[in-house]
């Protein structure tokens, strides 16, 4: 069975995306990193998805990491992952969408002064 190519995104999803991109570069630098990374793979046509999993080269990829740190992830047990009889790892596809959730824009967070801090630190507390 030769392997088949689909894009997980849409034309239109990937065009919004880049529409996008800026903004979530000034909030998120590492996010729009991986989106544009995850846009390219998918502009060239290299997003296979023959297995429900993924090498771990593919996943590291996806995050932005080495290699290395996806088996460490592995090993701490913070992403899933099988191995096969010769020991490599598998790690299902789904995993790659957790990518994805990381390139959502987070909430601004305010500039605040030396002096605004210190009235937020020496206030009272409420409560207590």
């Amino acid at each position: 069975m030769a392997p088949t190519t689909t894009a997980p995104l849409t034309e239109e999803e990937q065009q919004a995306i880049m529409a996008v991109l800026p903004a979530i570069r000034r909030t998120s630098p590492d996010a729009a990193r991986i989106l544009s990374r995850l846009l390219r793979t998918i502009a060239s046509d290299q997003v296979t998805e023959t297995s429900p999993y993924a090498s771990v080269t593919e996943v590291a990829t996806a995050f932005n990491v080495t290699p290395q740190t996806i088996r460490n992830w592995a090993d701490r047990g913070w992403l899933p992952s099988e191995r096969t009889l010769g020991g490599a790892r598998r790690i299902p596809r789904s995993t790659l969408d957790s990518a994805q959730a990381l390139a959502r824009p987070r909430p601004a967070t305010p500039d605040l002064s030396r002096e605004q801090i210190a009235a937020i630190m020496n206030a009272p507390r409420r409560g207590g």
